[in-house]
């Protein structure tokens, strides 16, 4: 299935991060927060941020990095909408484990 790829023409690039933070469509809860607007592309692009102040050790960063890719990657043709989306995680992330994490994504982008 090569069409359930995770490429760089799917990741943001800095001027998208600087376009969608101008005006982002913002929903959250008190994990995760999705930023995001319309693009003109075919597909979806996605960009992750998780704080250094709020999880100091970076193979937690990216631990919790690798699942939310993975979650996208498998479900990036389940949603309708094509747009940029920047995920914000909060410091309270760090207080769930790791089966939680894909949940509680999951109940936000369907909100979404």
């Amino acid at each position: 299935m090569s069409y359930l790829n995770f490429c760089k023409k799917k990741r943001l690039l800095q001027y998208h991060f600087d376009f969608i933070f101008k005006n982002p469509y913002r929903k959250s809860n008190k994990y995760y927060t999705i930023l995001s607007r319309k693009n003109i592309l075919q597909y979806s692009r996605l960009g992750i941020i998780i704080p250094k102040k709020n999880i100091n050790k970076a193979y937690i960063r990216n631990k919790i990095k690798r699942i939310i890719r993975e979650y996208f990657r498998l479900n990036q043709y389940k949603f309708p909408i094509r747009d940029f989306i920047v995920i914000l995680t909060n410091k309270n992330i760090i207080n769930i484990d790791y089966i939680n994490i894909k949940k509680y994504l999951k109940k936000l982008w369907s909100l979404y």
